[in-house]
């Protein structure tokens, strides 16, 4: 037995003093630290500019319904503004809600012997719901809401003279998508595309083109860059 005990005696020391080794000299590597993945929950604000380009048709009939004539220009303009929203994140999506307003330069008219015309329009805004998937920085989402704005049309007639000025305040639907990228935990950049529809709207002919009843559709696409704040 005692044999036995010197023969082990030489295998167990070096075992025992391996264990009193201080850590980081012969034992286990520290366990490597993971990533914190950016988080897009929280309240942003910044401002956006942007092209927006479109048709607008204005059409004018008899009272009767019988069809008269139509007339199409385009209303292209920069675009504006700010905007506030807020994201909660759940998992890799992202829901969140965004409302913007912009200044808007949009400016058609058409003009020819029978009838002169056209529609301005100085500022847009819209209220939107987001869904997103995010890639830790990057962000991809869709949008969708309800988009405001006012027309101004403005109608000649120059075999009277007549003149007709109305405003009409719209409201309409608006969806698109865009990217976003967190350069840091605060600063955000992002591109967005959006497509508006402010429907069909009409009303009689006050002193230009007395007897006629006009009525007005105005679509437009719109494209973004946009630089927020997450606080």
């Amino acid at each position: 037995m005692a044999s036995l005990a010197l023969l082990a005696s030489p295998v167990l020391v070096p075992a025992a003093q391996a264990a009193d080794l201080p850590y980081g000299k012969g034992g286990l590597p520290p366990a490597p630290v993971l990533p914190e993945f950016y988080s897009w929950t929280g309240l942003y604000a910044g401002g956006q500019i942007g092209y927006s380009w479109g048709s607008e048709r204005t059409r004018f009939s008899a009272l009767n319904g019988a069809f008269a004539t139509s007339y199409s220009y385009d209303t292209d303009s920069v675009v504006g503004g700010g905007h506030v929203g807020f994201n909660y994140q759940l998992g890799s999506f992202v829901l969140g809600v965004e409302g913007d307003v912009e200044a808007v330069g949009s400016d058609g008219s058409f003009d020819n012997a029978f009838a002169r015309g056209g529609v301005k329009r100085d500022w847009q805004a819209s209220v939107r719901g987001r869904l997103g998937f995010a890639m830790d920085r990057f962000l991809i989402y869709a949008t969708g809401g309800v988009s405001f704005t006012e027309f101004d049309q403005h109608f000649f007639d120059p075999a009277t003279g007549a003149r007709d000025y109305v405003q009409t305040s719209r409201s309409g639907w608006t969806a698109g998508g865009g990217v976003s990228y967190a350069f840091s935990d605060h600063l955000i950049a992002g591109v967005e595309y959006r497509y508006t529809d402010y429907g069909r709207f009409d009303r009689n002919a006050r002193n230009a083109f007395l007897g006629l009843a006009t009525d007005h559709d105005s679509t437009l696409h719109t494209v973004r860059t946009s630089l927020s704040y997450k606080f």
